[in-house]
């Protein structure tokens, strides 16, 4: 990790950036901006401006393919009477509807292509794929990453409560590992092994955040099964064993990252590394089932958990009876990570389960 960064001088300086290379949309891009980031006049236009020319925006706008036949599966496929309505060359359509694809804006559905469904959704395809960081240049991350604004730790009152979350935090599983009713959805390396795909890629959020200070190795997403097929169809990762994706975690274990995946008990979709400098997920991820705990009379006052925490959930406290200030880990504020537990070479802390196991949905659909 290197020296943490001022985030807002960060910010300035990537609004700086933004006001400097100003350039103007057509109204197209308004229109199809406000199906994905409405009431954005600003920034959601270029950013499509960005991943689409006037042709290709063109094609968007005229889909799904209202002529093509339902469809079984998935498919990038368009009609030739589509073709003949935009006065196009079905093969030329296709070639881009294909650069599309691999940038994130299009998406293979059931009817044929169509343009991205939501904002989430556009995000994390949009910003994964680093074979086209020249075409984009870096304004298109500068506009991604201005959405979020200066990112500081998450403030706890701003933290999702019950299961009003699209992402919740996995413990570390060194922390965790033997604490009784641990369940299968909480143990990492057993989720990954049981995958039948993995394709690690760049963490989109990442991307996003030029000028972040974390020192996180930028391929730190874990995608699995079909979200695996998908990235690696599109380019944008690679495939590795569940052996590699376990040594990928372990080396985590020594990151300041939080462990996070979407919030449902079966892990299907992605296991990502998340630091607040810049990760969206972090400042939405719901609690886990467990909370650390501090014995002060082991606590060496080192305050390294305290640095580690991203959440503001640790500070330090005198105790009756015990010299000295020593770690407190916050019961309501703690989402139940892990980290400060693994960095913690006194031994000074545990983890402790305190939700039951309908915390966590049984499914949920963040698309």
């Amino acid at each position: 990790m290197t020296k943490q960064a001022d985030p807002f001088k960060v910010y300035a300086k990537l609004k700086a950036r933004i006001e400097e290379n100003q350039f103007p949309v057509e109204p197209i891009y308004l229109e199809l901006a406000n199906r994905i980031f409405p009431g954005d006049k600003e920034i959601m236009p270029r950013i499509l401006a960005c991943l689409a020319n006037a042709e290709q925006i063109k094609i968007v706008a005229a889909l799904p393919d209202p002529n093509l036949p339902p469809s079984s599966g998935r498919s990038l496929e368009i009609s030739d009477s589509f073709a003949s309505t935009l006065g196009m060359d079905k093969v030329l359509i296709m070639q881009h509807i294909r650069e599309l694809y691999e940038k994130g804006l299009v998406f293979p559905t059931k009817k044929g292509p169509a343009m991205a469904r939501t904002f989430m959704q556009l995000h994390d395809a949009a910003l994964g794929n680093p074979n086209y960081d020249k075409s984009l240049g870096r304004i298109y991350y500068d506009l991604w990453g201005s959405i979020e604004g200066p990112m500081t730790k998450p403030e706890p009152a701003n933290l999702p409560a019950g299961h009003a979350s699209e992402f919740r935090v996995v413990p570390r599983w060194p922390s965790i590992k033997d604490v009784p009713g641990v369940q299968p959805f909480e143990n990492a390396p057993a989720l990954l092994k049981s995958r039948s795909l993995i394709a690690v890629l760049r963490c989109g959020c990442k991307a996003a955040h030029t000028d972040r200070w974390c020192g996180v190795p930028e391929e730190s997403c874990l995608t699995l099964d079909r979200t695996a097929e998908y990235n690696l169809d599109r380019k944008t990762g690679r495939k590795i064993s569940a052996d590699e994706a376990i040594s990928i975690i372990e080396k985590f274990d020594r990151q300041p990252t939080v462990h996070v995946t979407v919030n449902q008990r079966e892990v299907t979709q992605l296991l990502c590394n998340c630091h607040y400098c810049c990760c969206l997920a972090i400042k939405i991820a719901q609690k886990s089932r467990f909370i650390s705990v501090v014995d002060p009379a082991k606590c060496k006052g080192c305050k390294v958990c305290v640095e580690r925490c991203q959440f503001q959930a640790t500070t330090m406290k005198t105790y009756d009876g015990i010299k000295g200030e020593k770690a407190f880990s916050d019961p309501e504020i703690c989402r139940g990570c892990g980290s400060c537990n693994i960095i913690c070479k006194s031994g000074a802390r545990s983890m402790k389960l305190v939700r039951p196991v309908e915390h966590v949905p049984e499914t949920l659909n963040i698309y």
